[in-house]
């Protein structure tokens, strides 16, 4: 019979990786996280994509490849809408269950076709700040970002959102730009376009965009807090649960991962 994980004090997880680190090198071994609902609450992709609906921020490049969307799965549309309104209708069939999410996730970061990056940039600083990101932050996290640093291993961040507003939430934990893999649109001309660049960084695509961060370095421990993260948390040497929502809580101990416990 399977049993419940028991939740593990940060200490506890941070002892258990100093004993599978030994004397590696570890300049050659890297933790990995999702953002979203692990490192903060919320979705800063949601932050930024409602930001832009408040200021009508989507301009008529992207009406093509979102009408297009809108057409790949039925989703009616209202007359004559311009692209924010296109975008919030498919954003509402995605929490209607009619829109995947695979589709949702590439479709908030190339939506902001035309723009400059700098202006997407600075708008996702604005809904961060809006939002409150750093009252989100998860606080049991801490201890583990500190030993992190303290060993000299690297900590990546692997999530769906949007590039322009992930690398701004990833500086409050400290993770630099060139260690964040997340949704990047292609650009020319230096604006958005409304396709992305590279493949999504979701589920399976977690692993090809963790390898194209990291290489063949020793991964570790990944962090997740969903079912999406279940190919990156089987993968590491220690898969670790962070609030993981309902779903990947149900397969914690199928799957062998451990779970660690919430700051209170």
């Amino acid at each position: 019979m399977e049993t419940a994980s028991i939740a593990l004090d940060p200490t506890a997880l941070t002892s258990e990786l100093s004993a599978l680190l030994g004397n590696a090198d570890p300049t050659q071994v890297v933790l990995a996280f999702d953002g979203d609902g692990t490192l903060w609450s919320g979705d800063v992709g949601e932050d930024l994509f409602r930001a832009a609906m408040e200021e009508h921020f989507l301009l008529a490049d992207a009406l093509p490849a979102l009408m297009a969307e809108a057409a790949s799965y039925q989703i009616p549309l209202p007359a004559g809408a311009d692209a924010n309104a296109l975008a919030r209708s498919l954003l509402a069939a995605y929490f209607a269950g009619t829109y995947p999410e695979r589709d949702t996730c590439a479709m908030m970061a190339w939506c902001y076709a035309g723009r400059t990056l700098a202006d997407v940039e600075a708008l996702a600083a604005s809904a961060l700040s809006r939002a409150d990101l750093p009252g989100r932050l998860h606080a049991e996290l801490r201890p583990i970002f500190d030993w992190s640093r303290s060993h000299g291993v690297r900590s990546v961040l692997i999530s769906a959102s949007p590039r322009a507003v992930v690398e701004r939430a990833a500086d409050f934990w400290g993770i630099l730009p060139a260690d964040v893999a997340a949704a990047t649109p292609a650009m020319e001309a230096g604006r958005v376009l409304p396709r992305l660049a590279a493949p999504l960084p979701y589920a399976e695509g977690k692993l090809s965009a963790g390898r194209a961060l990291f290489g063949n370095a020793r991964w570790l421990a990944a962090f997740g807090d969903n079912v999406f993260d279940i190919d990156m948390l089987t993968t590491a040497e220690v898969g670790v649960a962070v609030r993981p929502k309902p779903k990947l809580q149900s397969e914690l101990a199928r799957l062998g991962l451990r779970l660690l416990a919430r700051h209170p």
